[in-house]
């Protein structure tokens, strides 16, 4: 079942991870929001959609939207690609920030196919 309030606390542990450097003590406590993301966009297209939406409607900078890029969303269109692809060309249309989002993604195992509408969404929604 779909909690707004789960996925809204792990975008947030996400965030506060993603921003702290690298070597920051602190990174030891928060490391398993990574599981965490990787369950929820692995497990569930919904959830994970969710999540990248939330992380996107945070007031976040361009470094942290390049690693969601990178990482959940690249990791997002591996797994629900194939079903999902139509609907995110249709907000790449309407939405000059996500197209933005797009074009930092790779390709990584995603199929041709999906890689193409990706790239194509990218450019020109």
């Amino acid at each position: 079942m779909f909690d707004s309030e789960k996925v809204e606390r792990i975008a947030n542990a996400w965030v506060q991870f993603t921003r702290l450097a690298v070597d920051a003590s602190e990174r030891d406590s928060l490391a398993k929001v990574l599981d965490e993301v990787d369950d929820i966009i692995q497990r569930d297209s919904v959830e994970g959609w969710a999540f990248i939406e939330a992380v996107r409607n945070m007031k976040v900078d361009l470094s942290l939207l390049s690693n969601l890029a990178a990482g959940p969303l690249e990791d997002y269109l591996v797994v629900h690609g194939e079903s999902e692809i139509a609907r995110l060309e249709s907000l790449a249309k309407h939405d000059v920030s996500f197209r933005q989002l797009l074009a930092q993604t790779w390709k990584n195992s995603m199929s041709d196919e999906v890689w193409e509408r990706v790239q194509l969404a990218a450019k020109s929604g």
